[in-house]
């Protein structure tokens, strides 16, 4: 039997027992006060406490230090064996553009490869993304556009709970171009096609934006058409805002023919690189740009039946490419890593182990995930470094970062805590409705949960003294179902995270947020299969 929500005469004794389980008052914010006590701090690159104490509070830094005493509000997390590190930040990650984008029914430019005025910001929220970006360590991502020729305006966001308003920090942040992108049906289809059309696009946006400036100095004469694409290209035309090109597989020369267009237009530029800078070092130097480094060495390659088939060059850069991030740390570029291209994010820990294991120096694999893109970002201010006044992003690891199989206990994105858990093949479907009883001090308060869909693409809400919140994300592994969902719905505001067992339609489990941590248990009263009328049978034709 399906258990019924309480009368309304009930809700006030379930509001009390809430404020009496976890002693916050409903409505208000949960305090958000943290100490992470007797743990290794990584500071900086370079700079280490052998033990200490992290203080938190309201998103904030506000201790670290090895003689920090814990406030007497804050919430005390002991670790035994952990190291505290900074939050990562990746400052290419691609997101497709979402199919009903209002901006493609209104594009500006007749070329449909040609979209600067497009902003990514609106759609960065992504649970599913910013989760397997944290399982990796990253707090911070730039996620730019994915598709196109001169793509658009990416945006640089935190990867905590929640819309893309509470995680931005720069909405409209950066141009990408890819110059060797092509139409499969139109102009241009060919490489030189695509740079002709770049290069015309940009010398087309600095003189829309002179035209501008003319006609603002003398308006008596003709006023220059407005073009939202030339609009939106003038910044990174003029050289005031950044263009970052994206070399793609073309190996040495795309990297230096994204370097030399940069030049010629004289643009602030960016290269993504390939992996290919070591074969001509000296002259990517010269470049002088930022190289954003994708470590997605490539795989062992394979003879065929013949193995003298096989490229003498393919084998060269297999076993070369581990060293390149040494090469190019040894230059004066700034360099930051990136995971693009990785199957999932968290590979790129044991890349880094291989490139340690040739020659890079953890330090330097760090400052390319930390100070150096917090500084090319330009929130050196607020992020890099564990320091009083950041931003509370910081990783808590199992040992050491760049090993084979770190072990990321736990993420911290603006004050707010993720547990990382290892991933295990799902063996269970969880979809259906779930009647939980939740444990809160000694309070017993129901709760429902209704999950859609199959693995691994599932959702669902929460339902709390008849208010409903939207799961942020839904996740199974082995017999566990892990998920999580924002409490300001239900007057508690703050993350909340549950982890349900399950035995056939049995359930059993545990949770925290803000206020505290709590049990639960409960049952499955239906699932899609035993809801879904029957299936009238069908004729077959021959």
């Amino acid at each position: 039997m399906r258990a019924q929500p309480p009368p309304s005469h009930a809700l006030p004794w379930l509001l009390g027992a809430l404020v009496v389980a976890f002693g916050v008052p409903l409505g208000a914010e949960a305090p958000r006060v943290h100490a992470l006590t007797d743990v290794k701090i990584v500071v900086a690159p370079g700079q280490v406490i052998a033990k200490g104490t992290v203080v938190l509070r309201d998103g904030v830094i506000e201790a670290v230090g090895a003689a920090v005493t814990p406030p007497p509000d804050a919430r005390i997390w002991k670790f035994e064996n952990a190291t505290v590190y900074p939050g990562l930040i990746d400052l290419y990650s691609p997101r497709p553009w979402p199919k009903d984008d209002p901006a493609d029914a209104k594009a500006a430019h007749p070329n449909p490869l040609v979209r600067p005025e497009r902003s990514l910001a609106p759609y960065v929220a992504d649970d599913d993304k910013a989760g397997r970006y944290r399982e990796a360590g990253f707090t911070t991502v730039l996620a730019v556009p994915a598709d196109g020729l001169v793509r658009g305006r990416g945006a640089l966001v935190n990867l905590g709970a929640g819309s893309a308003a509470d995680n931005l920090l720069f909405e409209r942040f950066t141009q990408t171009v890819a110059l060797d992108t092509s139409a499969e049906d139109g102009y241009p289809n060919s490489l030189m096609g695509a740079i002709a059309l770049a290069r015309q696009t940009f010398l087309d946006a600095q003189w829309y934006q002179k035209a501008q400036e003319a006609y603002k100095r003398k308006p008596s004469q003709r006023r220059p058409p407005l073009d939202a694409a030339l609009t939106a290209l003038g910044p990174a035309a003029l050289g005031k805002e950044t263009v970052i090109f994206e070399a793609g597989d073309g190996g040495i020369d795309a990297i230096l023919r994204a370097g030399g267009f940069a030049k010629e237009l004289g643009l602030d530029a960016w290269i993504v690189g390939n992996g290919s800078e070591y074969q001509r070092l000296s002259l990517v130097e010269a470049l002088g740009r930022p190289v954003v480094l994708p470590l997605n060495f490539p795989d062992t390659p394979t003879a065929g039946s013949d193995e003298l088939d096989m490229e003498l060059d393919t084998l060269r850069h297999w076993d070369l490419a581990p060293a390149n991030p040494k090469a190019l740390a040894g230059t004066k570029l700034k360099v930051a890593y990136s995971a693009f291209g990785l199957s999932t994010p968290k590979d790129l820990h044991k890349r880094l182990a291989t490139a340690i294991g040739r020659g890079l120096t953890a330090d330097q694999a760090l400052a390319a995930l930390t100070t150096i893109p917090a500084k090319l970002a330009g929130i050196e201010d607020r992020a890099g470094t564990l320091a009083v006044g950041k931003m509370a992003n910081l990783i808590v690891v199992d040992g050491e970062l760049f090993q084979e199989a770190t072990a990321i206990r736990e993420v911290w994105v603006d004050g707010e805590r993720f547990e990382i858990k290892e991933r295990k093949p799902a063996e269970v479907e969880p979809a259906g409705t779930w009647e939980l009883t939740v444990d809160a001090g000694g309070q017993q308060i129901p709760a429902t949960v209704e999950i859609t869909g199959k693995v691994p693409s599932l959702a669902g809400t929460m339902t709390v003294m008849g208010q409903k919140m939207t799961l942020s994300s839904v996740e199974v592994s082995g017999k566990a179902v892990e998920f999580s969902f924002e409490g300001g719905g239900a007057g508690m505001p703050g993350l909340f995270t549950l982890t349900m067992n399950l035995d056939g339609d049995r359930a059993s489990g545990t949770g925290s947020g803000p206020p505290g941590p709590f049990t639960f248990r409960g049952q499955r009263t239906s699932s899609p299969a035993a809801d879904a009328p029957p299936q009238a049978p069908q004729e077959v034709s021959r």
